[in-house]
């Protein structure tokens, strides 16, 4: 076993020891003092595991005395932009959340442990912040009086998690493993955990809204100017597809088409809920003008995953606008109308409706990509394979000749993902996570106006994330999901009568209401 090997192993272990000692229900003489701890357990190892993720060529560099240098240097200016944020922060707690809504869409595409990806590195800069942030703020007597804020999912994201983590130590693909753990779970995490921590203190739910919705006029003007000029960023892959497509699909700032589709959906939602919200002629207007650049910019995308995932997040949030039983019925009667309209229409839906096979074909090869998911699982049904590991493991299964034609390896179904790479176990967690986090919203939606509108706002976009995972996976991958579930705890921790016991009271300012 090499070093790097032994450092991952090592701090696999720890990061589980250092979830569930920070997420724990209170108990001991000094629970504040275990969960500290178990916060900077949980970051050290998250650390450690980056640095097995280093290429050599960067520590070569970084030996030389122009290297040592730009890297002195770099690291002084770092620190004091780092220094004045968190001071700014401090004052300010809705910066970070400007901050956060900024970097949540925008990757950049960066070479670590042998592989290239587009990674959210100005997401990671903005959660070190908070980090740096909250705990200065606790040293000050501020912010939870230096604790993490207990939450009703702390249990299940401690099992869950835990058990992600711990499955790097059987995984088949290591660094593919480290690189979910390092990017993704450890530091996604930590955000939930600062949503919770910092909503309370500042307009954070308005703040996210409204940059949001900026953010993605431009975002969806790069996705219409794409389409019109025919040229995508960053995947070559997407480029080749389009050569030999009859749809011209873009990505505009983001790698995927699916996933621009997504932003754009929560935009859109975001944007009905302002509308409905205000009512007012100027308002309504501007929100007019935006949902149209937003629905120009996703029907670019050609994402029908996206489109159903915009389908549900509407049906939700007319449940609670006009009541089930109208919502119902005209859902019922649009959905029965347009596919009839269709099946007669076009013989494409004609097949698609009676055969299996032209499914499959649609879906992009997805129904072989589950079926694989699922022999996966039965060969280790209780353990799983590992975090990471289904690529890997359906690639091995292949024939050769499969192997060279076989283009997509990679699930797009977020549950069999799961139960293949975790197994029973870790599926039967992942069900207590999502049932949890979902159960959460629910509450937090029937609260009054306006906490209760906003919260079935952002359970309209956890469901329509739930149901694009069963097509494009991506779940606990997105950071939208960590944020939307740290908004609807804070919500429901800010009505007494929903979660009386999860408030608790920072030793500083007092803190603003939840909006």
């Amino acid at each position: 076993m090499s070093a790097a090997d032994l450092t991952r192993d090592v701090a696999a272990v720890a990061g589980a020891v250092g979830l569930v000692a920070m997420l724990a229900p209170a108990w001991g003489p000094r629970p504040g003092l275990r969960r500290g701890a178990g916060l900077v357990v949980f970051v050290g190892a998250w650390v450690a595991m980056v640095a097995t993720l280093v290429p050599d060529g960067v520590v070569d560099r970084l030996r030389t005395p122009a290297g040592a240098g730009a890297a002195l240097l770099g690291g002084a200016i770092a620190v004091l932009a780092a220094v004045l944020l968190v001071r700014l922060i401090l004052g300010r707690p809705w910066v970070w959340f400007l901050l956060l809504a900024l970097a949540l869409p925008v990757r950049f595409p960066i070479s670590l442990g042998g592989s290239d990806g587009n990674l959210l590195v100005p997401l990671y800069a903005t959660i070190a912040l908070g980090l740096v942030a909250f705990g200065w703020s606790a040293l000050r007597g501020g912010v939870q009086a230096g604790r993490w804020p207990e939450t009703p999912l702390d249990l299940p994201v401690a099992a869950f998690g835990g058990i992600t983590l711990l499955s790097l130590l059987w995984t088949s693909d290591p660094t593919e493993g480290t690189v979910k753990a390092v990017f993704f779970w450890i530091p996604f995490v930590l955000l939930y955990l600062l949503v919770v921590a910092w909503w309370p203190h500042a307009p954070a739910l308005k703040t996210l809204a409204l940059t949001t919705m900026a953010m993605a006029v431009p975002v969806a003007v790069i996705a219409v100017a794409q389409w019109a000029t025919e040229g995508v960023f960053w995947n070559e892959r997407l480029q080749q597809a389009n050569v030999y497509s009859r749809l011209y699909r873009v990505n505009s700032i983001f790698f995927d088409p699916n996933i621009l589709g997504r932003y754009l959906v929560l935009a859109m939602l975001a944007t009905v809920a302002v509308a409905w919200f205000a009512r007012r002629g100027r308002t309504l207007w501007i929100a007019a003008g935006l949902l149209v650049v937003y629905g120009a910019g996703l029907v670019v995308t050609f994402s029908r995953s996206s489109s159903l995932m915009l389908m549900l997040g509407i049906l939700i949030m007319a449940l609670r606008a006009f009541g089930w039983r109208r919502t119902l019925a005209t859902a019922g009667a649009v959905a029965v109308v347009g596919l009839a309209a269709a099946v007669v229409v076009s013989p494409r839906v004609r097949d698609a409706v009676t055969s299996a096979e032209r499914i499959d074909k649609l879906a992009g090869g997805r129904v072989e990509l589950i079926e694989g998911g699922l022999d996966l699982w039965r060969d280790d049904p209780v353990a799983g394979g590992g975090l990471g590991s289904f690529a890997e493991d359906f690639r091995a299964n292949l024939s050769a000749r499969d192997q060279r034609r076989t283009r997509v390896v990679i699930s797009h179904n977020a549950p069999v993902t799961i139960l293949s790479e975790v197994g029973a176990v870790g599926f039967a967690l992942f069900l207590w996570l999502s049932v949890a986090a979902l159960a959460v919203a629910w509450r937090a939606s029937r609260a009054p106006d306006p906490d209760g509108w906003w919260a079935t706002t952002m359970l309209a976009m956890l469901a329509g994330i739930v149901l694009h995972s069963l097509f494009y996976s991506a779940l606990f991958e997105d950071p939208y999901t960590w944020v939307l579930a740290g908004g609807v705890v804070a919500l429901a921790a800010a009505q007494p009568a929903l979660a009386p016991s999860s408030r608790r009271a920072g030793a500083g300012a007092e803190p603003a209401p939840a909006r």
